[in-house]
């Protein structure tokens, strides 16, 4: 990361180059830390034809969620690693009739510790995450995911 480059413009420049689809469905970071990620997306961009959000951009606003807290928290650590989502199940509660905001966060202050195991072991670590997507702060749907992340020496 440019030392003149703040963390937000840094991940939304990253998510947009390395997952273009990102960038096409107006996916963006609004704030970020080492615990919790917050992103949006605008409805106009992820309509589907009863004037909702569509499943497939909630999804993907979730998982991209997910990917950058934990490649955002790497980052920060000088941790070299891969990041991949493994398993996903989402449960759609009720339609999304305006913009999108995905909120996710660590269960523990520091997930180094699990991961170090399984490093250790010469594994890829899990990493579980809960990931909210909501409007009007009323929670739409819920992605509950398993994200690997193998460390690169």
């Amino acid at each position: 990361m440019s030392k003149f480059m703040d963390p937000i413009n840094y991940w939304n420049t990253t998510i947009h180059q390395d997952i273009p689809a990102t960038k096409l469905l107006g996916i963006t970071i609004q704030s970020l830390s080492e615990q919790a990620i917050q992103v949006t997306a605008p409805l106009e961009q992820n309509i589907n034809g009863h004037q909702t959000a569509f499943a497939g951009s909630i999804y993907t606003l979730g998982i991209t969620s997910g990917w950058t807290l934990i490649s955002a928290f790497l980052k920060s650590n000088n941790i070299k690693a891969s990041v991949v989502a493994g398993q996903a199940d989402i449960s759609y509660k009720r339609p999304i009739a305006g913009d999108l905001i995905a909120n996710c966060q660590f269960d523990n202050q520091s997930p180094l510790i699990n991961w170090q195991q399984s490093w250790s072991l010469n594994k890829s670590a899990k990493q579980p995450l809960i990931i909210e997507v909501s409007h009007d702060a009323i929670v739409s749907a819920k992605i509950t995911a398993t994200f690997y992340i193998k460390k690169i020496s």
